[in-house]
């Protein structure tokens, strides 16, 4: 077979491209089924939820004591105590106990006198009802706990149970595969460190993009590693797309190489939607609909397949269980030096954020797709505009945070060149100060020397004060 190499459609723009998508599969909501409301934690119920008992379904003692008739205590006051007998005119109970008939009331135990076995004295009289937790006090048989749509959380199955729901019918999880493709690429478990030769790369997105779907409600399974060619990846995904899965993900081959086969895959199978989005990293992700089932084209460079899969397959997957969408948090930041951009996409640019003097400072990571570490070293991703050429240092862009705001501020990062001492430092302020964090932003010393100059460093402080600082 003759390779040849891949033409772009035309790229789309991000909203342009999540329209198309959401439109195509607006109806590819899951199926429902029925589970036990202890496994049912994060579902959404594709039903409403009716309480089929009453919670307490008994009038209950709310203390410890002695439940009576509270008429029979009507009078008694210090100068004038009333006599109860035990089993007669009160009866002892315990917090929670169902009242004796022909009670309505509890005296709390500190407030009852013992005289002897067959006699208590109270000084003071009980309402009716007082101390007592009513029949349907909390849940009252027949009530609708949740509407269809509901996301379940620890609380509601605590509700669920106490009013008699046992199962509720939900949404299921959309089952994903996960399709690798590379014949540069080794499993880390079948690979031996010493033995592995340059060309060789250890196959990991898999690993990430399953992780991702369990993030947004979805079971993923992997497809067992493929090497470029065509007709292998092409039975694969139509077995995928004739079976169980709801949705199918080639990792790799989704740009325009000559061995790069997601697309004449998905053309011969189906149709193409989109095939490129003015997005960086993430540009080259394909989106196809083969057999009424989506499937996607995930670029192979680790921070493009997971931009796609963020932008994309997440809010598709969310979008199939009735899951809300997730909510992110943003943070104004202020800039240690200005940001160039290309024009014409949108840049998901990874920052390192600390807190100088009561204002966030971003400082940008290196931008190659291919790092996944200036993922895990982020503290939060700039989306610079496709119609903007970069930000200067006046200017305020929005960050969204990718760490909570309080490990933000309790963190000393360190502008300038890279070290290795920073490292064990890092690893020993961990042990000796729990809670605070050193984070190294490698930009070299021309970099260090510009955050001094934008004021991105504080004038005063210490390291072990839990504010985060940039040195």
């Amino acid at each position: 077979m003759t390779s040849k190499r891949n033409v772009y459609l035309d790229t789309q723009p991000i909203e342009t491209a999540r329209q198309i998508l959401m439109d195509r599969f607006k109806d590819r909501v899951t199926d429902v089924e029925t589970i036990d409301v202890t496994a049912a934690q994060g579902r959404v119920l594709a039903s409403p939820a009716i309480a089929k008992l009453s919670s307490p379904n008994f009038h209950a003692a709310a203390m410890d004591g002695m439940a009576v008739d509270a008429k029979q205590t009507f009078g008694a006051s210090d100068d004038a105590p009333k006599v109860l007998v035990p089993d007669e005119t009160g009866f002892w109970v315990n917090t929670g106990h169902a009242l004796p008939p022909g009670t309505n009331a509890v005296i709390m135990i500190e407030h009852i006198n013992i005289i002897d076995e067959t006699s208590v004295e109270i000084e003071a009289p009980v309402f009716p009802w007082q101390h007592v937790r009513k029949m349907g006090e909390d849940i009252v048989a027949t009530k609708l706990l949740f509407p269809r749509g509901h996301q379940i959380n620890a609380y509601a199955m605590g509700a669920l149970l106490s009013g008699g729901v046992f199962q509720v019918k939900v949404y299921k999880k959309p089952r994903i595969l996960i399709i690798p493709t590379g014949s540069e690429l080794v499993q880390w478990h079948e690979t031996s460190l010493d033995q592995m030769v340059p060309g060789q790369v250890i196959e990991s997105n898999s690993t990430v993009l399953k992780a991702l779907c369990r993030d947004n409600g979805a079971v993923a399974d992997r497809h067992p590693m493929l090497k470029d060619d065509l007709e292998t990846i092409t039975t694969a995904v139509d077995q995928a797309v004739k079976g169980e899965y709801d949705m199918v993900c080639i990792i790799g081959g989704s740009s325009a190489g000559s061995e790069d086969f997601a697309r004449p895959v998905m053309a011969s199978l189906g149709r193409v939607m989109v095939h490129g989005v003015t997005m960086m990293p993430g540009k080259p992700v394909l989106m196809g609909d083969i057999s009424g089932k989506p499937v996607f084209g995930i670029p192979g460079y680790p921070v493009s397949a997971i931009v796609a899969f963020e932008q994309f397959v997440g809010p598709l997957l969310r979008f199939m269980q009735k899951l809300a969408p997730v909510e992110d948090r943003f943070e104004p930041v202020a800039l240690a030096r200005k940001i160039a951009s290309k024009l014409g996409q949108d840049e998901f640019l990874r920052v390192k954020i600390g807190s100088v003097d009561g204002r966030l400072i971003a400082s940008q990571l290196p931008r190659g797709s291919g790092s996944i570490t200036t993922l895990t070293e982020a503290d939060g991703i700039i989306q610079i505009p496709k119609d903007v050429e970069g930000i200067s240092e006046t200017e305020t862009p929005t960050a969204r945070l990718l760490k909570p705001l309080s490990a933000i501020e309790n963190t000393l990062v360190i502008t300038g060149s890279h070290d290795n001492t920073l490292d064990l430092l890092a690893d020993q302020m961990r042990r000796d100060h729990d809670g605070i964090n050193i984070s190294s932003s490698h930009v070299g010393s021309m970099g260090g020397l510009m955050a001094i100059r934008n004021n991105a460093t504080p004038g005063r402080g210490s390291i072990s004060r839990p504010r985060r600082r940039f040195l």
